[in-house]
């Protein structure tokens, strides 16, 4: 299991302790190298094009742990998901991913669709864990956890089981429908026949009247 540390907002220092703690490695996509160390987790590997690395950083790590990788056709963030996926690592999780600008957290979560069936992977703050469903994909949490589906794209044949709201072979679009549904019962799950589909499982429970 990988953690990678975007260069966005990172979670609580006690989420990001317990996402550090069950990693077997910690890979820092270029800047949050800096942000990551004033966190006290030290990333094993740095990737990117290095250009937001501080020098105190560079020093405290030393060069064997940056790794310079230039390509301006693949975000920092790809390239560690990248390197971490070519290392072996089958589970993924993604911090600091949000936050700043609305943009750069659109295309972070891209990163899900790109490196389907490579790895699982999971997009961690505090809010929400974010997974694609590729396929079917099981939510096993207390009953109110508030749950939201999200197409990028056109999204056919959605059917969801435990929900407060289901839906059964659904079409889904770029839009607000599918958001701030809630687990009825454990485990819910959600299936999908075509398309991407992003699940945000909440991290609290909020029951609907």
């Amino acid at each position: 299991r990988a953690l990678v540390l975007a260069d966005g907002e990172f979670p609580s220092p006690q989420l990001l302790r317990e996402l550090a703690e069950a990693a077997d490695v910690v890979v820092a996509a270029d800047g949050a190298a800096d942000k990551a160390l004033a966190a006290g987790i030290e990333p094993d590997v740095v990737i990117g094009d290095l250009d937001s690395v501080s020098g105190e950083a560079r020093a405290r790590l030393g060069p064997d742990r940056l790794l310079e990788d230039d390509d301006r056709y693949r975000t920092d963030l790809e390239k560690a998901i990248a390197w971490a996926i070519g290392r072996g690592c089958t589970a993924v999780d993604v911090a600091g991913f949000g936050g700043g600008r609305a943009d750069h957290a659109l295309a972070n979560l891209s990163v899900l669709v790109l490196f389907r069936g490579q790895a699982s992977i999971r997009l961690v703050d505090d809010q929400f864990e974010v997974r694609l469903v590729d396929g079917e994909a099981r939510v096993e949490a207390e009953p109110g956890t508030v749950v939201s589906l999200v197409a990028i794209g056109t999204c056919r044949g959605v059917t969801t089981e435990n929900l407060r709201w289901n839906l059964h072979d659904a079409t889904l679009r770029f839009s607000p429908l599918g958001v701030h549904n809630e687990v009825e019962a454990s485990p819910a799950s959600v299936r999908v026949r075509e398309g991407d589909l992003l699940l945000f499982q909440g991290r609290w429970v909020e029951r609907h009247e």
